[in-house]
C-alpha cells in the first residue's frame, strides 16, 4: 500500500473522501466557512469519483424538476386516496357494527327466551337454541357442575366460572373473555335465568372464528369497492394528467423547433381547450415568424441588389450614353439608305436598356422622382415601339388595344414605363413562338377610389403553382436563364404608388394588372408607407 509523506495510506484517504462525498460539495456551496483542506478534498473526489459526481448531479436535476404531470397527478391521487379511504373505512366499520349488532340481538333473543322459560334445559333444547343463534350453550347446576350442553361431542369444560362475566343482557362480544374448547376459541358469557333456582346458570359460547368471519363478510364488499374505486380514479386521473402533460410536452418540443429555426405549425388536435388555444397562438407565431424571415430575406436581397445597382448604374449610364451618342453621330454623318431601320432599332434597344437600369435604381432606392401628369396611352405606345424588335425575333403577335377616352395619370412616368416594359417582355417570353400578347389601359373604381389598370395579357401557360406565393419577390424565377427581377421591379413600382400588382390565369390566358391610383400623394411618401 502506498503512503503519503505524512504516513497516511492512500486507500484510507480516498475512503474518507468517499464518506464525505455529499458533505464536501454542500460545504462548497456556502458563501463562507470552508477552508483549503475542504477544497483539496473535493478536488480529489472529483478526480477519483467522476461517475458518482455525475450521477449525483443527474439525481439532483431530477429532484429539482417536478413535471406538470406529477403536479396534477400526485395531489389529486392523494386527495382521492384520503377521501376514498375515509369513506371505505367508515362504511366497513358501519357494516361490521351492523352485523355484530344483529348477532348480539339474535343471542339476546335466545337468552331472553331461555331465561324466562319454564321447561328444563335438556340437550335437545340447547341444540335447537344453537341452531337458532349459532352459539353453544352449557347449563350448570347449583354446585357448578355441567348439567347439559349443546356440544354433540364431549369437550373439556371447566367447572370454574369465576373468570366468566355474569350479565343479564349482552352488549358486545368483543369485550367478553375467550375460552378454548376442543381447539376452538369462544367468547364466553354467563347468565343467570330468572326462572331457575338460585345458583343455576347458563354459559353462552359464541365461536370467535364465526364472529370474525361475519365481520369480515360484512367489511370486505365496501373495502373491495373502495379499492376498486381508488384504482379507477387513479387510472383515470393518471390518463388525464398524462394526456395534458403529453400535449404540453409536444408544444414544448414545437417551441424548441421554433427556437432552432423550424417554423412548422403544430397539429391542433381535437380538444377544444386552453391547450388548443395555446397551440393556435404558437401556429400564428410560426406564420408571423415565417413571414418575418421571408421579409428579412427579401430585404437582404433588395439591399444587396441596391448595392450592386448603386455601383453599376452610373457606369452603365455612362456607357449607354456614349453608345447612344456614337450611333446618333454616325447617323448624322452617314445617313442610312431608304427603308433601313437598323440604327433606329439599335437606339430603341439602348433606350430599353436604360429603362432596365432605371428600374434597378428604383428597386435599390437610389433615385426618387416626384410624380407628374402624363398620358397613359402615350406611355404604352412608347413601350409598344420598344418591344417591336423583341416580338419580331420571338415570332409573337403583339396587339396594342386602345380605349375611346384618353387616360391621364399622376405618377412617376419613368418608373411606370419600366414596370410595364418588364411585364410585356415577360409576356413575350411566356407566349413563345406563335403566341399572342396584348397591352391595354383602363380605369376602374373600388372602395379606395379611381385607379388606372394597365393590363398585359399573353397566351402562355402562366407561372408555376409552386411560385405563385413568392412570384413578386426578387430573384424568384422559373426560367433557367432568368434573373427574377422583372416582376419584383413592377411590384416595387406598384407599392411605391400605393397600388397593387395582381395576376390570374383563366381560359388559357394569363393577365397581369398594374393598378395605380390616379392621384398619388408622393412617390417618397408611398415608398415609405410600402416599406
Amino acid at each position: 500500500m502506498q503512503r503519503t509523506p505524512a504516513g497516511i495510506r492512500l486507500g484510507d484517504f480516498f475512503t474518507a473522501c468517499g464518506e464525505n462525498f455529499i458533505a464536501g460539495p454542500l460545504k462548497c456551496m456556502l458563501p463562507c466557512g470552508f477552508d483549503l483542506h475542504h477544497v483539496l478534498m473535493e478536488s480529489v473526489i472529483l478526480a477519483r469519483f467522476p461517475r458518482r459526481v455525475k450521477l449525483l448531479g443527474r439525481a439532483t436535476s431530477l429532484m429539482m424538476r417536478w413535471s406538470l404531470r406529477n403536479q396534477i397527478l400526485i395531489p389529486l391521487v392523494a386527495i382521492q386516496g384520503i377521501a376514498v379511504a375515509a369513506i371505505t373505512l367508515s362504511t366497513a366499520r358501519l357494516a361490521t357494527s351492523r352485523v355484530e349488532r344483529q348477532v348480539i340481538d339474535r343471542l339476546n333473543g335466545v337468552i331472553d327466551t331461555l331465561g324466562h322459560a319454564n321447561f328444563p334445559y335438556t340437550a335437545g333444547v340447547l341444540a335447537k337454541m344453537r341452531g337458532l343463534s349459532g352459539a353453544h350453550f352449557v347449563a350448570y347446576d347449583a354446585e357448578g357442575r355441567v348439567a347439559e350442553t349443546s356440544f354433540s361431542t364431549p369437550v373439556g369444560l371447566s367447572t370454574r366460572l369465576d373468570t366468566v362475566l355474569t350479565v343479564a343482557h349482552l352488549d358486545s362480544l368483543g369485550e367478553s373473555p375467550t375460552v378454548a374448547l376442543g381447539g376452538t376459541r369462544y367468547f364466553a358469557t354467563r347468565i343467570r335465568p330468572s326462572s331457575r333456582p338460585h345458583g343455576r346458570s347458563l354459559l353462552v359460547l359464541y365461536p370467535e372464528t364465526v364472529w370474525r368471519q361475519a365481520r369480515w363478510d360484512a367489511a370486505w364488499p365496501p373495502l373491495m369497492l373502495g379499492v376498486g374505486s381508488l384504482g379507477l380514479l387513479a387510472t383515470v386521473t393518471s390518463w388525464i394528467a398524462h394526456r395534458i402533460s403529453g400535449r404540453i410536452r409536444r408544444l414544448e418540443q414545437q417551441v424548441a423547433f421554433i427556437a432552432g429555426g423550424d417554423f412548422r405549425e403544430v397539429d391542433l388536435g381535437r380538444g377544444r381547450d386552453e391547450v388548443q388555444d395555446l397551440s393556435r397562438s404558437i401556429n400564428r407565431m410560426c406564420v408571423q415568424l415565417r413571414e418575418m424571415r421571408r421579409t428579412i430575406e427579401q430585404s437582404e436581397r433588395t439591399r444587396i441588389l441596391a448595392q450592386l445597382a448603386a455601383g453599376l448604374a452610373h457606369q452603365l449610364r455612362n456607357s449607354l450614353t456614349g453608345a447612344r451618342m456614337s450611333i446618333q453621330l454616325h447617323a448624322r454623318r452617314y445617313p442610312a439608305p431608304e427603308g433601313d431601320r437598323s440604327l433606329d432599332v439599335a437606339l430603341r434597344q439602348l433606350t430599353m436598356t436604360e429603362e432596365h437600369v432605371k428600374g434597378l435604381l428604383s428597386l435599390g432606392r437610389v433615385e426618387r422622382r416626384p410624380p407628374a401628369d402624363f398620358e397613359v396611352d402615350r406611355l404604352l405606345d412608347d413601350v409598344a415601339l420598344l418591344v417591336q424588335p423583341s416580338c419580331q425575333h420571338a415570332k409573337v403577335v403583339f396587339e396594342r388595344k386602345r380605349g375611346q377616352v384618353p387616360i391621364e395619370l399622376c405618377a412617376d412616368e419613368s418608373g411606370v414605363r419600366g414596370a410595364v416594359l418588364n411585364l410585356v417582355l415577360n409576356a413575350i417570353e411566356a407566349a413563345g413562338p406563335g403566341g399572342r400578347v396584348s397591352l391595354e389601359a383602363m380605369t376602374e373604381r373600388d372602395g379606395e377610389g379611381d385607379r388606372v389598370a394597365i393590363v398585359v395579357s399573353d397566351s402562355g401557360e402562366g407561372p408555376p403553382a409552386e411560385l405563385a406565393e413568392h412570384l413578386c419577390e426578387a430573384f424568384i424565377t422559373s426560367k433557367p436563364e432568368g434573373v427574377g427581377l422583372g416582376l419584383a421591379l413592377a411590384n416595387q413600382v406598384a407599392l411605391e404608388h400605393s397600388g397593387r400588382l395582381s395576376w390570374k390565369c383563366e381560359d388559357g390566358v394569363t393577365r397581369f394588372s398594374l393598378a395605380i391610383p390616379r392621384t398619388v400623394r408622393s412617390v417618397e411618401g408611398a415608398s415609405w408607407a410600402a416599406s
